[in-house]
């Protein structure tokens, strides 16, 4: 729809509406208030020159020749889009589209009888069409049962084969307690941070004296509390992703958020620990 007959829209869904509120409703679509105003004032002038609205006082309404201008846009515009779909390939694969759009030109229909007229002579398909579309869109269903229960299989037998898995947690202090509890059931001595923040990686460097190469910091485990405590108080410094490896295991730190990931029943122990 274009920028006039969306102003036409709102001026017809609300009679009598004043310019300045017309203004207010459009101004986010311009980079200026006053880029809006000349738009919406070309609009009017355009508009009411082909009897499409009028100005009373401030106020202005759509005519007859405009709520028609609309009318017929909006049931061209759904027609065509219709005769599209079921006429394109694999309208199945569009099928959630099919059930909108049909729902749409039916209740439109039973309320407007020129709607109806037009769709019965205009339609590019017929029921028997639908009646096929139907018995594809039953075969994909199907289809995508069979497949959802091998699939929930296949999971199973990951789980089985320990792939890996990841669990999200936001910051909080229960969740700085699962990180050192984590580290300290590991057992391991040091741990390694992957800073991708410079600016974050030189004051960490700083802070514990640590020693390190490119953007990675070596650090003792018996430290990740004071780490973590460290992350929250320079959490504002800009993109500020941090990564744990801990014997193995990752713990992304993209602050609010945290990510654990670890082989499946590794992460699942933990969980049940935590």
């Amino acid at each position: 729809m274009t920028a006039r007959n969306s102003i036409l829209l709102i001026v017809k869904q609300q009679p009598g509406i004043e310019y300045n509120s017309l203004l207010n409703k459009i101004s986010g679509n311009y980079g200026s208030i006053g880029s809006a105003r000349a738009a919406l004032s070309r609009s009017i002038r355009y508009l009411n020159a082909l009897g499409l609205i009028v100005r009373r006082n401030n106020k202005l309404f759509a005519t007859g020749k405009g709520a028609a201008l609309l009318h017929s846009e909006m049931q061209n515009k759904l027609l065509l889009r219709l005769n599209e779909l079921m006429n394109g390939k694999d309208p199945s694969a569009r099928f959630d589209n099919a059930v909108e759009l049909m729902q749409t030109l039916i209740e439109r229909s039973k309320q407007d009888r020129d709607l109806l007229v037009a769709a019965k002579g205009s339609v590019g398909f017929y029921i028997s069409d639908l009646v096929a579309l139907e018995n594809d869109v039953e075969k994909r269903v199907h289809n995508l049962q069979y497949l959802h229960r091998i699939f929930e299989q296949q999971i199973g037998s990951l789980k089985e084969l320990d792939f890996p898995d990841f669990k999200k947690m936001p910051w909080n202090q229960n969740s700085k307690k699962a990180i050192k509890a984590i580290a300290k059931r590991l057992n391991a001595k040091v741990f390694t941070a992957e800073c991708l923040n410079e600016g974050f990686r030189q004051k960490a460097a700083e802070h514990f004296n640590a020693k390190g190469r490119q953007n990675e910091l070596f650090l003792e485990t018996k430290s990740v509390a004071k780490f973590l405590n460290f992350v929250e108080n320079n959490s504002k410094l800009e993109r500020n992703a941090i990564n744990l490896f801990i014997a193995g295991i990752k713990i992304k730190i993209d602050y609010p958020h945290i990510f654990v990931t670890a082989p499946y029943k590794q992460l699942q122990q933990f969980l049940e620990k935590t």
